[in-house]
This record gives structure tokens, sequence and C-alpha cells, in this order.
């Protein structure tokens, strides 16, 4: 079950994969370098359901949003409510790139791209509800 990604930091891009994501330490190759890293548990566990969270930042000083990472896909990090979308289909997206604004729990969450990407589909309306998990906008 390795796990294959491109991440950008700093903005550079990295080669990644994690040959066995489900357990800690774990072996992670960055452009043909391998590391031993630990992964906190809360993370592990969501590796494990295969969805890996990654932090977002958030608006307002809220603490950050985890949006579920599926290939070519943005998910709903919780519950909630769509109050503005930043993108339109065919929009070129960047990693980090805020997609839409999400009000959970009162506080405005920003959404960003977890990858590269042209915005194929927009699954949400500005005022809809959404559940976690729910597949927000599609790329490719």
């Amino acid at each position: 079950m390795a796990k294959k990604l491109r991440i950008r930091v700093g903005g550079r891009l990295y080669q990644v994969e994690i040959p066995n994501p489900t357990k800690s330490p774990m072996t992670v190759v960055v452009d043909g370098v391998a590391y031993e890293v630990e992964v906190e548990r809360e993370e592990l566990l969501a590796v494990t359901k295969e969805a890996k969270p990654e932090t977002a930042p958030s608006r307002e000083g809220a603490a950050p949003a985890r949006p579920v990472v599926m290939q070519g896909k943005v998910s709903a990090p919780m519950p909630g409510k769509i109050l503005d979308i930043k993108v339109k289909v065919g929009d070129r997206v960047t990693y980090g790139q805020e997609v839409l604004i999400l009000e959970a729990m009162k506080m405005e969450q920003s959404i960003r791209s977890t990858e590269e990407g042209v915005v194929k589909r927009i699954n949400v309306s500005v005022g809809q509800t959404v559940a976690y998990g729910a597949v927000l906008v599609e790329l490719e």
C-alpha cells in the first residue's frame, strides 16, 4: 500500500514515496533520499483509512482545517456550510491555494487545494451544507 505524493515546500516541488504509511516510525523517500520519520497517532490512524489529513491554514486564528486528501479531490475536513467558492471550472490551482471557505462551528475555515491541477468539477454551491469527507472540488 505504498503512497506516492508530490508536495511543495517553500516553493519547491518534491516527489515523496511512503512505502508503508500504516506504521510509525516509517521510511519516507524524498527525491530518492530515504528519511526515517515518526507520525503523530492522529495522522497514522487517518492514513490507515486510505485518507491522509493535510494541515491547511485557517482563517481568523482558528485551528487549521484538515481536508481529507484523495488524489484529484479536495474534500471537507469537517461538516459545515459553504460560504464562498474561490475557483471555477477550468481554473489552474496550485498546492495550498484557497479553493473555498467552509463555515464550521461558527468559524470560517479556508479549504485549500491538496495538489496542483485544473478544476474539473465543483460539487457544491454557496449555502450548501456538507458532511465530513464530502468531495467539494475535483481536479485533473
